[in-house]
This record gives structure tokens, sequence and C-alpha cells, in this order.
């Protein structure tokens, strides 16, 4: 099974697909990163059966699917979000969502912490990632970047640069820094921070599994697993092991949120205590 999806989800698909295969030993799962433009390419040419990404498919995207016949079937598999990060060294710990809006779509002039002026520099992951789609069309939508804002080649790449310079806010996938266990987020913890962000200047929070299931975090996204294959495939099996306890266990543990969590029944016994 091939399977395409974006670079943000990375390790969450390497660890669902590696998990997958030593359940079923006859399955073998190959994961490819590409730009989210390929991802949706490779998908319509059958060039892989399944993809991964942050959104379902749009109305142009649709329509071409249609052209050919075909009716990709779709399961939701955890939230996750857009993340703002900056380094430790940055006064800026906050911003509103008309602030973001502003520093991506022209310039932004704020006041960090310490009451100062700045005018940061926007860092997108890369111009063709999913990140860089979503705040184009979603966010700001316009078709281009303001002039404060470029994209770096990778995730990795932004947050060295991050951690290099304190007047940048990068903008990733916030699966890529999700599960605080990892190597990467043990080495970057001490050197970037993430910016709260809020809809109003009155209240902001943190991208974290709390507020995406609330909804209160602005940049909430879902990520879906699409298929082009009948309901007795191995892109069936891989969908049904990610959507099913195993795999939402997982998602759960490095940091997402899933979209189905295990009921707990709890029990509340009002009796007095025995002297």
């Amino acid at each position: 099974l091939k399977v395409y999806y974006s670079e943000g989800l990375q390790a969450h698909l390497e660890n669902q697909a590696f998990t997958f295969s030593s359940l079923y030993q006859h399955a073998e799962v190959e994961l490819f990163s590409a730009c989210e433009s390929d991802i949706i390419t490779a998908f319509l040419n059958d060039s892989c059966k399944a993809i991964v990404i942050s959104r379902l498919l749009g109305e142009q995207e649709a329509k071409a699917f249609d052209q050919k016949k075909l009716h990709p079937m779709y399961s939701p598999l955890a939230k996750s979000g857009i993340a703002l990060i900056t380094s430790v060294n940055s006064g800026i710990t906050k911003l509103t969502v008309d602030e973001i809006k502003k520093l991506l779509g022209s310039e932004l002039t704020t006041k960090d912490s310490a009451g100062n002026s700045v005018s940061p520099i926007a860092v997108i992951d890369s111009k063709c990632s999913s990140v860089s789609h979503y705040l184009l069309d979603s966010v700001i939508q316009q078709k281009q970047f303001g002039p404060k804002c470029y994209a770096a080649n990778s995730s990795d790449e932004l947050i060295k640069k991050i951690t290099e310079q304190p007047n940048q806010i990068g903008f990733v996938d916030f699966a890529w820094l999700s599960d605080v266990d990892s190597d990467l987020f043990k080495q970057i913890k001490d050197k970037i921070k993430f910016i709260a962000i809020g809809r109003t200047d009155s209240i902001y929070f943190a991208p974290n599994q709390s507020s995406f299931k609330t909804g209160e975090y602005p940049f909430t996204r879902t990520i879906y697993l699409l298929r082009r294959t009948d309901d007795f495939s191995l892109a069936k099996g891989f969908e049904s092991f990610m959507a099913g306890p195993k795999g939402q266990l997982t998602f759960l543990k490095q940091g997402l949120l899933p979209v189905r969590q295990a009921e707990r029944v709890i029990e509340v016994k009002m009796e007095p205590v025995g002297q």
C-alpha cells in the first residue's frame, strides 16, 4: 500500500505504519511525504491508493475526481492545528488572529511582553505545504503572502531559523512538535516556545489537545485518510486500524487529539466514612 502524506504528519504516520505492519506481517505500507498539490495529483492519477492530509478535497479537486468517476471514501483520524513558534528569547508571547493576518498579508507592528515595539518576520515551513495552503486559503484569503513572510524548505529548517532569530515567527503543523517524548522535542524544548492565539485581545489559547477539543484554538484542523479503494482492501484495513482503538490511542500518546476516545465510566458512591 502506497500512502502519500503531508510532511508535518511524518512522525505519526511512521509510527502508525510500523505498528500496523508489525500486527499484520503480510502487509507492507510505503509512505511518501510530498507537497499538498502533489499529494492530490498522485491520488487522482492512481499513484497511490490512500492519502493522509489535514483537509478534505476542495470543490475543483472533487470535480476532477468526478470526471474520472471516482468518489474517494474518507475517515477523520485526529485533530491538530497550525502552531506558531518563536525563540525563547523573543518577547512575543501572544497574538490575535487579526494581528496574524497582518503579519502574513502585509506587515505587523506590535508590542512584546516588555512593551517594546516589534515588527516580526513570518516563516512558513514550505511554499507548497498544507500549512501554506491553509494560511492562504482560510486565514488571509490571498493568492500570495506579504513582504514580511517567506518560506523555508522544510519544518526542520524552519525550526533551526527560529532558534537563531528571535524576531521570527514560524508557522508549522503542531503534529511536528506534538510528541513531548520525541528526540526532536527534547532537543528544542528549551530553545523555542509556542505563541498563544486569541480571536480577540482578551482570551488566548496555546495549541494542545484541550484547545483542539473545545475548538477554542483558532487554527484547529482535522486529519483525514482518503482512499480510492473498496471496503475489502489494504487501504481500508489501514484506515480502520488508525480510526480504531489502537490507532486512536497512538495519536493520543503522541500529543494529538484522536477523534474517538475510549469511554470512561466513573461511579461515585456518596456514603459516610466509617468510624
